[in-house]
């Protein structure tokens, strides 16, 4: 028999063995067949290597479940993991293995609050035993003359959870003898996966990990040159040091227990320069400072041991030893607010690395604590000029650093970056020199990314400054092709700290080559008509809202023409109409929401044809049936608004928008229409006391049905609309406390915890007593020492600052009013006694 008669037999062995009805792809519903056994044995590495990750969707999907397709063909994927003619073995190890490691975890995995009781992630019946049956055949791979075939065998019966009492000796006999330290230390890891599931050998298993952390292997090896006998019994002695990966090992297999070894163990060992492994295939090598930031973060929530890490690895003489020793202490900084005094001394002296990279990042840890860096600002300013600092990064980074602390000795610099910066070109979003961006990056997006330095974040303190930082800000903005906010947003932040920004806007409106760019910014300001003594220049720029593109600095719309100016005679021109009934409708022209925007901007000055015409359009907008009863017909809302606006007529708008309403409570989902109908009903509610009530009752029913489903953005805008129409704390409190232990930190889209917080100081501003029950709550955000916003970036100490001073906001308005109170009382009581 030819060796191509015999593979065919094979192959058609294999393939009577599986049910090909289940093998099914999830997302097409395209039935496999066994072309699939054809394609994996295929000599085309390309189209086995194609098959073989359609086999993984198969069996499970996103990665979140184990279908039925996964028992059907793990038989036949082990089968070819062993045989040296496939050429994606290793491919196929990790398909098993991945299969395999969602079949261990599905049964207990973490559901979004959106999905539980709704969806899990599911285990078919069929994947135990088929799995369990076909790990034996990965045996024989433990002594496959390839080591990235070992190393996969390795992987995937680590999850080989039936045989764990079996593997555990295998594997540490195997350690054993082996003579490659990147294999030893996957069989190492192997070891403490299997412990999780062994009963007999679970203990033994334990006790070989924790004798392996303190195994430092067979030590230096010693010069060759001196003494080769010496170099050569070392170099065939099989005795690895592989304490990081024993200590990674018993993390895995008692994840929720805290022994203080690991952190000596992984200290002693990183000190040792044991944090690599030598000849690690080029697919799994890492750089020394991924190795030290890696067995840090193994060490969790042990602050202590971490902090003893930290300062080792930062008075360590090999530069990369403190560059990752850098790394940890920014780490534990942005996870605990005790650790900013402890370690920032040692951070602070590294400003003057001999290596230029490690002076970066100093620099820009201390930037990250902002005003805790204040005592080091001077040796930072230091750093400043090209004279003392040749290294273009680290000058840049010590005035980020002076920015976050509010030292205005960086304000130059700032200045010199705008200037030169006139025009740029975009890399991944708004690019400015030295690796600054003008946005302000979210913190969910920053990670330890070296290249999200935010311009606008450095300029935003400096409004003292603004007559030397504005204009060239300004230059910067109109050399700018792209959206223009990051500007905007440093002016209003200016104009809010008092900077004079309107007034030297104003005068460069007299200016032609200014004139459009500080008008736009006027616009932001939302500073009101402001530029009605330059309105004919500003006409002469005019352009209609569909043609004009956005962003145009060179031209301005009809209704940013008539915020600036009061002019309203360009938004009447919009709806100019040779109809009979003298109210035009939508076109390609006059699109609907332009349309709209120009009723509600000229309000109740349009008349009976406006009122007829919105009137009509509401209607039909009411009329149509949406596709799901939660969502709101299109342009109802927006319609209703217009109607309103121009007839100032609750009753116009009131019964249609508790019609779109009437199950918003049971709507626990966002939908398109979102609670936009319901939030313009509670305006409307506040000009007609008669329904107020009525209208209450159904948004503090909704926001409790969207906190209840996690819906944090709805459920903000819903009870920030109850407040406005009821000014009842009783309404609002207890809705903003869920609020502020559901809604995520700072930093992260849609609303966050700040947001409940600010709420919930107007609140206390009105009335004190009525947020006692949010104390507890608030000293607690305050007392933590795990800061409790997102770690592991560098926005976090700013995201908890933001947070601490949101909570003190609260505090403070409670305070002032308790003071106030008290004064009085006193006072009063003197009087008496008088």
């Amino acid at each position: 028999m030819s060796a191509q008669e015999a593979k065919a037999r094979r192959l058609a062995r294999l393939a009577a063995q599986v049910d090909w009805a289940k093998v099914v792809d999830p997302y097409s519903t395209e039935r496999y067949d066994a072309q699939v056994l054809d394609e994996l044995w295929s000599a085309d590495r390309d189209a086995a290597d194609e098959m073989c990750t359609s086999l993984y969707f198969a069996a499970v999907g996103d990665g979140s479940s184990v279908r039925a397709a996964a028992a059907e063909i793990v038989p036949f994927l082990v089968e070819a993991a062993r045989d040296p003619d496939v050429t994606v073995r290793c491919d196929i190890l990790q398909t098993v293995a991945e299969i395999a490691e969602t079949g261990n975890t599905a049964p207990t995995a973490e559901v979004a609050p959106l999905l539980k009781g709704k969806w899990r992630p599911t285990v078919d019946p069929s994947w135990p035993a088929a799995w369990a049956r076909a790990a034996r055949g990965l045996l024989p791979l433990l002594d496959d003359e390839d080591d990235l075939i070992r190393a996969g065998a390795v992987r995937a019966l680590a999850q080989a959870a039936a045989h764990a009492d079996t593997l555990i000796p295998v594997l540490r006999t195997r350690f054993e003898s082996e003579p490659d330290l990147w294999q030893a230390e996957r069989l190492v890891l192997a070891v403490g996966e299997l412990a999780r599931y062994a009963i007999r050998h679970r203990e033994a298993a334990l006790a070989w990990l924790r004798s392996r952390t303190t195994d430092q292997g067979k030590g230096a090896e010693p010069d060759f040159d001196e003494d080769i006998e010496a170099w050569l019994a070392w170099y065939d002695e099989v005795r690895h040091d592989v304490r990081l990966h024993a200590v990674q090992a018993l993390r895995r297999a008692l994840p929720d227990h805290a022994d203080p070894r690991y952190a000596r163990a992984t200290t002693e060992a990183l000190l040792a320069s044991a944090g690599a492994s030598a000849h690690v295939p080029v697919e799994h090598s890492f750089t020394r400072i991924d190795v030290i930031t890696a067995a840090d973060r193994r060490l969790g929530a042990d602050l202590p041991g971490r902090l003893g890490l930290a300062r080792a690895l930062l008075g360590h003489d090999e530069a990369a030893t403190r560059a990752g020793g850098l790394r940890v202490a920014a780490r534990v900084i942005s996870r605990w607010r005790s650790a900013v005094p402890d370690l920032l001394p040692a951070v602070a002296g590294l400003v003057d690395d001999t290596d230029a990279d490690n002076r970066v990042f100093a620099l820009r840890v201390l930037a990250m604590c902002g005003p805790a860096a204040h005592p080091w600002a001077d040796r930072i300013a230091a750093q400043l000029t090209s004279a003392d600092e040749a290294h273009a990064p680290v000058r840049e980074h010590a005035g980020r650093a002076l920015s976050r602390i509010g030292d205005a000795r960086c304000v130059p610099l700032l200045a010199e970056l705008l200037t030169a910066h006139k025009g740029f070109t975009v890399h991944g979003g708004f690019g400015a020199p030295g690796g600054f961006t003008y946005g302000h990056p979210a913190s969910a997006d920053r990670g330890w990314n070296a290249g999200d330095l935010s311009l606008a974040e450095a300029l935003a303190p400096f409004a003292a400054h603004a007559d030397v930082l504005l204009d060239p800000l300004l230059a910067c903005l109109a050399a700018s092709a792209h959206q223009p906010h990051a500007y905007h947003t440093i002016l209003r932040r200016w104009h809010q700290d008092g900077g004079r920004v309107i007034p030297r806007l104003i005068e460069l409106l007299d200016d032609e080559k200014t004139l459009m760019v500080a008008a736009h910014a006027l616009l932001r300001m939302d500073s009101g008509p402001v530029a009605a003594a330059h309105r004919d220049r500003l006409r002469r720029r005019l352009k209609h809202p569909e043609t004009s593109g956005y962003p145009d600095l060179d031209s301005i719309s009809p209704f940013d023409y008539h915020a600036l100016t009061g002019d309203d005679e360009p938004v009447r021109a919009l709806l100019h109409s040779t109809d009979h009934r003298g109210f035009p409708e939508p076109s390609p022209e006059l699109p609907e929401p332009t349309l709209l925007r120009a009723c509600v901007t000229l309000g109740s000055s349009l008349g009976a044809s406006a009122a007829d015409g919105l009137r009509e359009l509401f209607r039909e907008a009411l009329s149509r049936k949406p596709g799901r009863w939660s969502d709101a017909p299109k342009g109802a809302v927006e319609r209703a608004r217009a109607l309103w606006r121009v007839t100032d007529d609750p009753d116009e708008v009131l019964p249609g928008l508790e019609e779109l309403t009437a199950r918003s409570a049971a709507d626990a989902h966002q939908t398109p229409g979102g609670v936009e109908a319901l939030e313009l009903l509670a305006e409307v509610a506040a000009t007609h006391p008669p329904v107020a009530e009525r209208v209450a009752r159904r948004l503090a029913a909704t926001a409790r049905e969207r906190i209840r489903h996690g819906n944090c953005s709805d459920a903000m805008r819903t009870v920030r609309s109850l407040w406005r129409l009821t000014a009842d704390p009783r309404q609002v409190v207890q809705a903003l406390i869920d609020l502020v232990g559901i809604c995520p930190p700072p930093g992260s889209a849609g609303a966050t915890v700040l947001d409940p917080l600010h709420l919930l100081a107007e609140v206390a501003a009105a009335d004190p007593a009525s947020v006692t029950s949010a104390l507890p709550v608030l000293h607690a955000l305050l007392e933590a020492d795990e800061r409790p916003v997102r770690h592991d970036h560098w926005g976090a100490v700013r995201d908890d600052e933001l947070l601490c001073a949101a909570v003190r906001a609260v505090l403070d308005a409670t305070a002032v009013r308790d003071a106030a109170t008290a004064e009085d009382a006193s006072g009063a009581e003197v009087a008496s006694g008088g």
